[in-house]
């Protein structure tokens, strides 16, 4: 981690993922909250361009939270300084979030943030208020101040005064001009958890101005805004548990007009409107957006991430996938083809990518490409960073995503569903499944967007970035870099990819397959001796009774392959051999622990080693003639060799069939264990890397 390029430690991260027992090689069950603070900024700068799609992101003012800073080690947060972020980096901005008064933040079981936040605004029914006073205008930590603005009063806060995330934009704003840089800035009204106020709002004429003149009043107060995003999740559809009614889709027109309308009488006729939309075509469809075009409605976010989730997806999937993997599935291209089919402008058409995960535990993946398996969410949480079942970038790479040397870390593997166009991470070890944005899947949604002329390519979030993501997209779109910190294109690889009906000889192109590094010791047992190997240590955190089974080399004998400790003689050998043991442990209830193994290596004494003989005098055998009849010797170690600890490897056998059991063979005096599926691949000519075999040493 020293020479990373990309992450650092974090002392804070690292005493937490401590506290709570949480390790990224086994867990699948443990938050991490790990900080933002283990990423290293590395953002390259472009050249601006008139023409090509804009790149743009939302950032949320909760990222700059993280109260371990000051001791208190039980509110962990993110911790992300906006100060890393390039003010270069994006063309557009869009804060989140703003909240519609009178309608209570779902998610908030103890208190009414909306209702507390519109009182120190002063805000009433129906107007939009910022959520967070404190982290919107006076805090100061991770913004780039050196003191707080505590004596900044909500109610009469100017855009010169305020501190807090809104003056840090602010000036972030100014060094992008500075810079010969434009940064837009946007403010979204809504998101999923805020959309419950919509259905209301926008039913009657009188709820409609009360919004729009408070929307007004927003951009007077804080001229440095040019656009606001209206996030409705969803029109005639309850998204979060929302009320909906089929009336939605014409309602929301009509409050797109009255926006639209008050911003021009108030002089903002250059504010632009935009609506976040669900990349889901029946549920789009919902909102008429047709007819908010026509009411006033610029640009078009279509939130193509969320496709995959724990607990709710029926089965395993992809969360931000390019293509779909079925005719008409949930994908990038399946929104754009029906919007571009449905008349829209595609300059009004952006697209997004996504700064985290969608994960699932206890996975089975029965094809790599197109991805099919199952998962099993259970009744807990799924490992994330700060919620379950979603891990943001910084942490992705810190703990599963080795970017700079091309594969996982801790076990992991990268795979590449080629069908989809989509990226995973996986553990065969703690089965715990990725499914997100990779720097080369990002780089070919911008790629995707240059060539159909969409409006732009954004991010949720840019507070889950580095830099690393926004390079890729900025590469894809076609920009030309102006000045590099960090060389992307060794980022772009593909990840592991087997159809089950393909040969796995040609490992030219395979990745590497990465397993988690171990300290070890080599233990030599000189041959003769007797030794005990104990599973003892083996423990059940239900505290059942456990029952053993081992797996014993066919040149040992053990009294009792179910006792807790067996004791075996060693074999006399000549040479350095390995014997391979395993153990599986079972409780009261018949579940299976993992397969352990143990390589007990046995060599001759010191003593008895014999001295390498002098090279010896070539002699030459003559060749038969090719026409001559000649009988192929005896191969000494072929498949009837009754000494291997294992069954022989068989060529019409199917191995790794069922994901996640990885079958040990013989062959040629050694032990084989595949990776993957395999058929017909001689162990010894398909292993190593890329290959479908892990030589596992001779027998």
């Amino acid at each position: 981690m020293a020479t990373s390029k990309l992450i650092q430690g974090d002392t804070i991260t690292e005493t937490t993922h401590a506290a709570n027992g949480f390790d990224p090689a086994t867990s699948d069950d443990k938050i991490s909250y790990t900080s933002a603070r283990v990423a290293k900024p590395v953002y390259n700068k472009y050249k601006n361009s008139t023409t090509k799609p804009k790149v743009f992101g939302y950032y949320t003012d909760w990222s700059q939270y993280d109260s371990r800073l000051q001791g208190n080690m039980s509110q962990p947060g993110r911790g992300y300084d906006l100060t890393n972020v390039s003010p270069t980096a994006y063309d557009k901005l869009i804060f989140g979030f703003v909240g519609i008064t009178g309608f209570r933040k779902i998610d908030t079981e103890d208190r009414d943030v909306v209702a507390e936040a519109a009182a120190l605004c002063g805000k009433v029914k129906y107007e939009p208020t910022f959520l967070d006073p404190w982290g919107d205008f006076q805090s100061y930590i991770n913004l780039g101040f050196d003191v707080s603005g505590w004596d900044v009063d909500p109610k009469t806060v100017t855009q010169s005064n305020a501190k807090g995330l809104l003056g840090a934009l602010r000036d972030m704003q100014a060094k992008a001009k500075a810079a010969g840089h434009t940064l837009a800035l946007s403010m979204s009204i809504g998101g999923w958890s805020m959309s419950n106020g919509f259905h209301e709002t926008a039913a009657s004429d009188s709820s409609r101005k009360i919004f729009a003149k408070g929307v007004v009043k927003l951009f007077k107060q804080f001229p440095m805004f040019s656009e606001v995003d209206i996030d409705w999740e969803y029109p005639n559809n309850e998204g979060a548990g929302n009320p909906f009614g089929p009336e939605d889709g014409a309602n929301y027109a009509l409050l797109i007009a009255e926006l639209r309308k008050q911003l021009d009488s108030a002089g903002l006729s250059n504010v632009k409107i935009s609506i976040a939309a669900s990349a889901v075509t029946t549920i789009f469809d919902y909102a008429k957006v047709k007819d908010l075009m026509a009411a006033g409605l610029y640009g078009i976010n279509l939130m193509t991430y969320d496709f995959f989730g724990t607990p709710w997806a029926e089965t395993l999937g992809h969360h931000t996938n390019r293509k779909a993997l079925e005719e008409g599935g949930w994908a990038v291209e399946t929104i754009v083809d029906h919007l571009l089919a449905e008349g829209f402008s595609a300059d009004r058409i952006n697209i997004g990518y996504a700064g985290y995960t969608r994960n699932a535990r206890q996975v089975e993946i029965e094809s790599l490409s197109p991805l099919k398996g199952s998962y099993n969410p259970g009744s807990g949480p799924t490992t994330g960073s700060f919620e379950s079942g979603t891990s943001e970038w910084y942490d992705v790479i810190y703990s599963y995503l080795d970017l700079e040397n091309q594969k996982g870390r801790n076990g992991f593997n990268v795979y590449t569903d080629q069908v989809a166009d989509a990226d995973y991470l996986y553990s065969p070890e703690s089965k715990l499944f990725l499914s997100l944005d990779t720097p080369r899947t990002v780089k070919a949604k911008g790629e995707y967007a240059a060539k159909l002329g969409l409006g732009g390519v954004f991010t949720w979030t840019i507070d889950q970035d580095n830099g690393v993501l926004v390079n890729a997209v900025r590469e894809g779109l076609g920009y030309e870099i102006e000045s590099e910190v960090i060389d992307m294109e060794p980022f772009y690889f593909e990840g592991i990819n087997v159809e089950k009906d393909e040969e796995q000889s040609d490992s030219d192109d395979a990745q590497k397959v990465n397993h988690a590094p171990k300290a070890a010791i080599e233990l030599m047992v000189v041959g003769g001796s007797t030794v005990q190997l104990s599973g003892a240590g083996s423990s059940d955190e239900d505290n059942d009774e456990l029952s053993f089974s081992w797996g014993v080399p066919s040149q040992i004998d053990v009294a009792d392959k179910t006792a807790e400790i067996i004791e075996v003689v060693v074999p006399e050998v000549s040479e350095k051999t390995a014997f391979q043991f395993t153990l599986f442990v079972r409780d009261c209830y018949n579940e299976p622990s993992s397969q352990q193994r143990f390589v007990l290596t046995a060599v001759p004494a010191l003593s008895q080693v014999q001295p390498e003989p002098e090279e010896e005098e070539e002699i030459i055998v003559p060749v038969p003639d090719e026409e001559e009849e000649t009988t192929p010797a005896e191969d000494d170690t072929s498949a009837d060799d009754k000494t291997s600890p294992y069954a022989q490897w068989d060529a019409s056998t199917v191995y790794g069939a069922n994901w996640g059991s990885f079958e040990i063979v013989s062959w040629k005096g050694h032990n084989y264990q595949v990776k993957w599926w395999s058929m017909g691949n001689q162990p010894d000519l398909n292993c190593g890397v890329g290959g479908a075999w892990t030589d596992l040493g001779a027998y």
